[in-house]
């Protein structure tokens, strides 16, 4: 389902069990100094 951030823009939620076979990959998300998430760039 789709819906709302608190900035207005859409994204995907899921409401239920993910099947391991949908994960397609994985990426570590470490946390900087400052104790926030460091998102890497994705292409």
């Amino acid at each position: 389902k789709w819906e709302p951030s608190r900035g207005g823009d859409l994204f995907p939620h899921l409401y239920g069990p993910l099947p391991l076979v949908a994960v397609t990959g994985t990426h570590d998300l470490p946390l900087g100094p400052d104790g926030h998430h460091v998102f890497p760039q994705l292409e």
